[in-house]
């Protein structure tokens, strides 16, 4: 399996290469945490110096891999080590490899056929399907998704969910999407597209829809992408969102990364997860087992 893991970045690291993306490398340790809503940075003390630093280990590489972008205007990529805390399970991991990426003058569109090509280099599927999120719902929820939270609660009411009032949209949202994404991708690889407003995390937004993606293979999450945001203005508050009620400062540095932002697309895939689907794994315990 040592040897099947090797093989599996050195091919994904030549897909890249032979399209004409630059390989990049960006600390690991930052002076600013990635701010994410959903995902936890792990705080790090360490003395630079003689002197006490808070730093934080990266829970990805993109606040990183921007700034380059915004500098140099090529398309990169990158294979990296992430951390990410309060993370366990057969799909999570304290630690793991993330590849990303961005394509200058994309959107997330062309992302997506980008990533249906390397599925096929990688010999996983030859074909895949894209599914707008509230279609996923309909299906295998059978319910109406709204951005409203008063008629989520009365749709979801009529079709007979029980929950507590005071649960908020999110947290509704998310307890049905855990159910509808284990119906995802298991007769060929499917994206997800469409997804409301206020899940657009760092993508544009157009027509109330975030220009954004998942792709799942056999159930499982493998791949988050879309058309980048380019103003700093809109980038600060989704940031100021993001961290409410948390201890983390802004990174100032990204935000002037914002002051001329190329327009662009990325996405970042979850390598554990992608080589356990390519190889009928259970776990992606598995896999560190061998690392």
């Amino acid at each position: 399996m040592l040897s099947e893991w090797s093989a599996f970045i050195d091919s994904i690291r030549g897909f890249f290469k032979e399209r004409g993306y630059l390989e990049v490398h960006t600390p690991i340790l930052l002076t600013y945490p990635n701010i994410d809503l959903n995902v936890e940075p792990i705080e790090v003390r360490a003395y630079v110096c003689g002197q006490e630093k808070r730093l934080w280990l990266q829970t990805s590489p993109e606040p990183s891999m921007k700034k380059i972008l915004a500098k140099h205007r090529k398309n990169i990529f990158q294979i990296a080590k992430v951390f990410r805390n309060r993370e366990c399970g057969k799909l999570h991991g304290l630690e793991f490899t993330m590849l990303e990426w961005y394509k200058l003058d994309a959107t997330y569109e062309d992302l997506i056929e980008e990533i249906g090509e390397l599925l096929k280099h990688l010999g996983i599927a030859q074909d895949y399907e894209v599914l707008r999120l509230e279609h996923a719902f309909e299906e295998y929820a059978g319910v109406v998704l709204s951005e409203d939270e008063e008629v989520l609660k009365n749709n979801l009411l009529s079709y007979g969910y029980e929950f507590d009032d005071r649960e908020s949209w999110e947290e509704l949202f998310f307890r049905i999407y855990i159910e509808v994404e284990r119906h995802l991708g298991h007769n060929k690889p499917t994206f997800i597209t469409h997804f409301p407003s206020r899940l657009s995390a760092f993508a544009k937004v157009k027509d109330n829809y975030a220009e954004r993606f998942e792709l799942y293979i056999k159930g499982v999450e493998i791949a988050n992408g879309w058309t980048e945001e380019e103003s700093k203005e809109e980038i600060r508050k989704r940031l100021e969102d993001f961290r409410r009620g948390r201890d983390l400062p802004i990174d100032e540095e990204l935000l002037q990364a914002y002051e001329d932002f190329p327009a662009c697309a990325g996405c970042s895939i979850g390598l554990e997860r992608l080589f356990m689907v390519m190889h009928g794994l259970d776990s992606i315990e598995e896999i560190s087992a061998i690392l």
